[in-house]
């Protein structure tokens, strides 16, 4: 009886606890053919390297799949405010959709930030005629080209003779009276300065809105015409960067650029557009709406003019285009 009272007794005694090794739980049991003092031997083996690999962790894509033609148009249309992130695929994308969608939904944008019945009726009228020393190559009023055109430099129109312009252009119609001289710049030109920021006044005094297009200025002559009671200032960027050099060579790109932003810091509503048909590309289009769309604030009005040839002038001979695209796109880029 003893042994069988010993068998029983080491069948009944405790597992051993268990041994920790690099995560891994070993466990032993005690059975009738070991005895306690052998299963207290086995020592856990370490070893630098696991016993089997351990996975790291799973790289996750977060690839953005690029916006379809599709999804920038519907995005445009569905806009309740403007932006100024516009980049140049995007506007393409609109540029080159099927025209007779790209007016309808143009239109759809239009009535959001506008009155569609409502039309502006302006009278331009221009107060300095010729002897320009820029060399724009659309434009008769260069003296580079006077002897082409035959166009005569003249003086500045008098106070009384502009108003009294102004007076009629009331009378027909018109809400806005716009001024323009033909030079480069202000600088040196204190008296007309004043006289013009008279015809402001003037005009103002008339119920008119008013607006000149007098070249560059800088800050300080956009805060005497803000002061004059002036309510926009017009001052194209006229193409692309890209293709501008192949038009003006005296002015440079970001001088116009300058010159809208004392215009804007002054607290004047900018006016600036483009002339289509100078020869530019379609690449070239979308890049001047991209320039404009992408300023600090969108210009209050985009003027889209297409080239009248003048003869005399180095694009003289230049056929008409067509510039619907061009137009309608505008509306998304610069929908206020």
């Amino acid at each position: 009886m003893e042994p069988g009272r010993l068998a029983l007794r080491r069948l009944a005694e405790p597992l051993v606890r268990p041994a920790q090794c690099n995560s891994i739980r070993l466990f032993t049991t005690a059975c009738s053919r070991a005895s306690p003092a052998s299963a207290a031997a086995i020592q856990p083996q370490h070893s630098d390297q696991p016993s089997f690999p351990i996975p790291g962790p799973i790289p996750v894509r977060n690839e953005i799949s690029p916006p379809t033609p599709k999804d920038v148009l519907r995005d445009a249309v569905s806009a309740t405010r403007p932006r100024n992130n516009w980049t140049r695929d995007e506007i393409a994308a609109i540029y080159d959709h099927p025209l007779m969608d790209l007016v309808h939904q143009a239109s759809l944008v239009h009535r959001r930030f506008h009155n569609p019945a409502e039309v502006q009726l302006c009278t331009l009228m221009n107060i300095k005629t010729g002897g320009c020393t820029e060399d724009c190559s659309y434009c008769a009023q260069a003296t580079r080209y006077q002897k082409g055109t035959g166009l005569q430099a003249k003086k500045v129109e008098s106070v009384e003779s502009v108003l009294a312009a102004a007076r009629a252009a009331k009378a027909n119609g018109s809400t806005r009276f716009c001024m323009g001289a033909a030079w480069r710049d202000m600088r040196g030109r204190k008296n007309s300065l004043r006289n013009i920021a008279e015809m402001i006044r003037g005009v103002r005094e008339l119920g008119m809105e008013a607006c000149v297009t007098l070249g560059m200025i800088d800050g300080e002559q956009a805060k005497e015409l803000k002061a004059a009671g002036l309510t926009a200032y017009n001052h194209n960027v006229d193409t692309s960067r890209e293709f501008y050099p192949s038009v003006i060579s005296t002015r440079t790109y970001d001088e116009r650029l300058q010159t809208l932003g004392h215009v804007r810091d002054a607290g004047i509503n900018v006016c600036s557009g483009g002339i289509l048909g100078l020869g530019e590309t379609a690449t070239d289009r979308v890049g001047l709406l991209h320039t404009v769309s992408t300023l600090p604030k969108h210009p209050e009005s985009f003027p889209v003019n297409a080239l009248v040839p003048i003869k005399g002038t180095p694009l003289g001979d230049r056929p008409p285009i067509d510039f619907t695209s061009s137009k309608y796109t505008c509306h998304f880029s610069l929908p206020s």
